[in-house]
């Protein structure tokens, strides 16, 4: 990585993330060529960059080596001194969109083949990080971009959280490509709704919500290392996924049923799902 970035011109501010600000950058030797450029602070007194950067940038310089068309393309990457502060920098490719902007934004909602053409690119951009050993676990609509031609793109990389239910359900998190799965059928489902599949307050709320649109998990899938005992929640009969999404067609029911099932190992794998 270069120590300059004399290489782009900032024009605006796309957005902030959870680390710093996203940029609009262009090249200074081609103004044409646009990019995202995110810009991490990192003070110099700490003990050097956050891990989950650290594993960003890995995973993207990996993979960057390995192109496919629904994983977001990085640049270029740079460090930048100045006085008592560090910033990394991560040049990417530009997207007009990040997919949950994309669903508010639209007047109309996706009809069947538009939803089945975003769920195949999803699913097989997690495929392709999976086969290179890279679980996400942080797949969510803010996480993937869209653009224009409605391709889309998986971006950031290397994060710790997940979209939906382990990190309450038991007092470790022990990560697989499953819980890819897990989050790449509440998108799906909200392809079709616009919609939070599983909205909660907090998470012991979102984790009441899940049990109510699933049923409760039997006490023989209970994690042993789960916060709260299966006795907490009372046991119901799941309700139909059918009838609570309505606009999914059956082969999109019958996946989602899949996908969401509370125990890890009876997912499918992404190949299988698409």
């Amino acid at each position: 990585m270069r120590p300059i970035d004399e290489d782009y011109r900032p024009v605006r501010v796309l957005g902030q993330g959870a680390y710093g600000e996203v940029w609009l950058v262009t090249n200074k030797e081609n103004e044409r060529e646009q990019f995202a450029m995110k810009k991490i602070p990192v003070k110099a007194t700490e003990e050097g960059i956050p891990q989950s950067v650290v594993r960003e940038v890995a995973s993207l310089v990996a993979l960057k080596q390995m192109k496919h068309p629904n994983i977001l393309r990085l640049h270029d990457a740079f460090i930048r001194r100045k006085e008592d502060t560090i910033s990394l920098n991560i040049v990417c490719e530009k997207c007009d969109w990040d997919l949950c902007d994309f669903l508010r934004k639209i007047p109309h909602e996706m009809c069947n083949a538009q939803c089945k053409h975003f769920a195949r690119q999803i699913l097989s951009g997690i495929d392709f990080l999976h086969s290179n050993t890279v679980i996400h676990r942080d797949l969510k609509p803010q996480n993937i971009l869209v653009n224009k031609d409605h391709t889309l793109r998986i971006a950031d990389f290397g994060l710790s959280r997940n979209y939906g239910l382990h990190a309450t359900f038991t007092t470790e998190c022990k990560y697989g490509t499953a819980v890819d799965l897990w989050s790449a059928g509440c998108i799906l489902a909200e392809l079709y709704t616009r919609d939070a599949l599983f909205k909660g307050d907090t998470e012991a709320h979102q984790l009441r919500v899940i049990f109510e649109k699933l049923g409760t998990p039997s006490a023989s899938v209970w994690p042993a290392d789960a916060i709260v005992p299966h006795s907490f929640y009372t046991e119901n009969s799941p309700p139909s996924l059918a009838n609570q999404l309505p606009r999914l067609p059956a082969s999109g029911v019958e996946l989602l049923k899949t996908i969401l099932h509370f125990n890890p190992h009876e997912r499918p794998t992404a190949a299988e799902s698409f």
